[in-house]
């Protein structure tokens, strides 16, 4: 059994970028790419790179719960994480079913100028099959859901593991409404403000904001809160402990994309740890850094040894 577990989606990211200008209804040479995503996957591969000298003696410390189809991307991503020690015997190969993907062009300034997102197998992913994981999931140190599941699903999830720490990634503020009512369900959250505004119905403009936010959230239940703040670092609190962390005025940014799954990804490291929550978001700090020094979604050059020596140089 695992200490940590993730039930999310595993996507196939596919992206276009024309080396000259972009001409619609027409073929752009260009550069074609194909990489392993989705929130769930991100997170489950950053704990498994960040878990690699754990001291924790249990054959897989990550787990995925998923579903992939019978296509050879599917089974690639599968396997991916299976060679990083994640437990992948609950995530599902569908017969007759397409992989989670999503396809992206970009321009010729690497702004996106349209995309295709077909997440349709997600569907699959129902609270009968995550019955069969029951007893797998309720061993589990935490629990790590994400948004892109549906209100019913996390409903279904929170019921089923009533006891078991619960963590939860909004993913985004159209889908962070899907646990708007579940919020006292869950030990940890990691919205970023934008988020956090609409889980709660609070304005967050000053600092003094974040405070009454954060007062919100506890208030309904939540044992303990992250709000990233992009740029301006993070806002932290539980019962014993409030405050805000401020970034490396240094950092070295190639791409934010996946920062926030890194971020998410040591909290869970964290919380079976028992960690302070303050230290906590010091690692959360020092994960989403080196993410952002990468192109893609993760960082394979991610390890805990080089994320405590950042944690030491803050």
């Amino acid at each position: 059994m695992a200490e940590i577990t993730i039930i999310g989606g595993i996507n196939i990211d596919i992206e276009g970028c024309p080396f000259g200008s972009l001409k619609a209804e027409d073929s752009n040479p260009g550069k074609i790419s194909l990489a392993y995503g989705g929130v769930g996957r991100n997170i489950a591969e950053n704990a498994a790179r960040l878990g690699g000298d754990t001291a924790i003696t249990r054959e897989n410390q990550t787990a995925m719960v998923s579903v992939i189809g019978d296509d050879q991307m599917g089974r690639g991503a599968k396997a991916q994480l299976a060679e990083l020690g994640v437990d992948v015997s609950c995530v599902t190969e569908l017969q007759g079913r397409s992989s989670s993907m999503y396809l992206s062009i970009l321009d010729e300034k690497h702004d996106m100028a349209m995309a295709i997102s077909d997440m349709s197998i997600m569907d699959e992913l129902t609270p009968a099959k995550l019955a069969d994981c029951a007893p797998f999931l309720r061993s589990s140190g935490i629990v790590a859901l994400d948004a892109n599941l549906d209100e019913d699903f996390l409903t279904y999830a929170c019921d089923l593991l009533d006891g078991v720490p619960l963590f939860f990634d909004p993913v985004s503020a159209s889908k962070a409404a899907r646990a708007k009512n579940l919020i006292g369900r869950f030990y940890s959250m990691k919205p970023n403000v934008m988020e956090a505004e609409v889980l709660s119905g609070l304005r967050v403009e000053t600092e003094a904001d974040l405070a009454r936010v954060g007062d919100w959230f506890l208030s309904q239940g939540l044992e303990q809160l992250f709000i990233t703040l992009n740029k301006d670092g993070v806002y932290y609190k539980n019962e014993e402990k409030e405050g805000i962390l401020r970034p490396n005025q240094n950092l070295k940014i190639v791409s934010a994309t996946g920062a926030g799954d890194s971020f998410s990804a040591a909290i869970l490291l964290g919380c079976v740890r028992g960690l302070d929550i303050e230290e906590i978001a010091r690692m959360g700090m020092a994960a989403a850094s080196i993410a952002m020094e990468s192109e893609q979604a993760v960082n394979s050059n991610i390890n805990m040894k080089e994320l405590k020596r950042r944690m030491r140089e803050d």
